[in-house]
């Protein structure tokens, strides 16, 4: 099942990276062993009325700092047919109260819809806006929003 949304991930990532289709007209993207054996890694599903949606990869430990006690977005896909229905800010914020703490998301500079997305599913958790900065890696450009969701704003 994750198999399958991975594909479509993908596919709409690869807007964003260049992922070579397979001669079988499939990415073929793997995911590593870790998130099914690792303590530190979390994988998830997302249902929207029952239906599944979408999932969610995140694991402990910054991926730009030493901190190795944050929480990590690594993956979050909604499929799009249940996009701007609530489906994602709903997923987003069960995980920040599934695992209530400092975290950290990390965004490709390029993919100004998901820096939309975090930013707005942190102002609505906090009640206020998120801590944002930006880094380069690899040559590649980012936005990091950073929150605490052990203090989101009571409503």
């Amino acid at each position: 099942m994750l198999t399958n949304l991975l594909e479509l991930y993908v596919h709409d990532f690869s807007e964003h990276v260049a992922v070579p289709l397979k001669p079988n007209g499939r990415f073929d993207v793997s995911l590593d062993e870790r998130w099914w054996t690792a303590d530190d890694h979390f994988p998830f599903l997302v249902l929207h009325r029952h239906e599944l949606a979408g999932f969610a990869l995140v694991r402990r430990g910054s991926r730009v700092t030493t901190d190795t006690e944050l929480m990590d977005v690594a993956e979050f896909f909604v499929v799009r047919g249940a996009r701007r229905r609530g489906v994602g800010l709903a997923a987003a914020h069960a995980l920040f109260a599934r695992f209530p703490g400092r975290w950290e998301l990390r965004i490709r500079r390029s993919n100004a819809a998901a820096k939309s997305f975090w930013l707005r599913a942190a102002a609505a958790l906090l009640g206020h806006d998120a801590e944002l900065s930006s880094f380069s890696s690899q040559g590649v450009d980012w936005d990091v929003v950073r929150l605490d969701s052990s203090r989101a704003h009571a409503r």
